[in-house]
């Protein structure tokens, strides 16, 4: 197993909630040539199904969409799981999911391991609600250029990992 992950999340059938899939599908395709030093994942349901994906990994870049209504629709935003903390005290679980944080602490909890570096790309998304396979213009408009920020998050970490050795 590889240390690092790259993560899509999202529902292949509601528009631009589909962004970290379709990213995703793009970085396995563009960066082949980093396929030795990363894993690359989709996960369609979120929650406890979260662990098993990434269990085992040192590091995580997750892709996912988010809605903010502060940014334009393709804007990438970058945040860390302690931007997302504040999630662990209000409804950390339900019957259909957990949030990021959340499954991160249960893992540890259950003896898995768990991702310690975490970087979280929030694509603005415009339509999360209509039943489509395709994105919006203006999401679809980025996935290249979030393709290219992933390659340089791996080529950082393939960095890290040279000056460990």
């Amino acid at each position: 197993m590889k240390k690092n992950l790259i993560l899509g999340l999202g529902n292949s059938i509601l528009s631009d909630d589909a962004v970290g899939l379709f990213i995703v599908r793009r970085a396995q395709e563009l960066l082949s040539d980093l396929k030795e030093h990363v894993d690359f994942k989709e996960n369609h349901s979120g929650g406890f199904d979260l662990l098993y994906d990434i269990n085992g990994y040192n590091r995580l870049l997750v892709v996912d969409s988010i809605v903010t209504r502060k940014s334009k629709p393709g804007t990438c935003l970058t945040f860390t799981i302690e931007d997302f903390e504040h999630l662990t005290q209000l409804n950390p679980v339900n019957s259909h999911s957990l949030n990021l944080p959340t499954t991160i602490k249960t893992g540890k909890k259950c003896g898995y391991k768990m991702p310690e570096d975490f970087i979280i790309l929030g694509i603005e998304s415009a339509d999360v609600t209509t039943l489509s396979e395709q994105l919006t213009a203006s999401v679809n408009a980025c996935v290249d250029n979030v393709v290219k920020r992933i390659r340089k998050e791996i080529l950082l970490w393939i960095e890290l990992d040279s000056t460990v050795h």
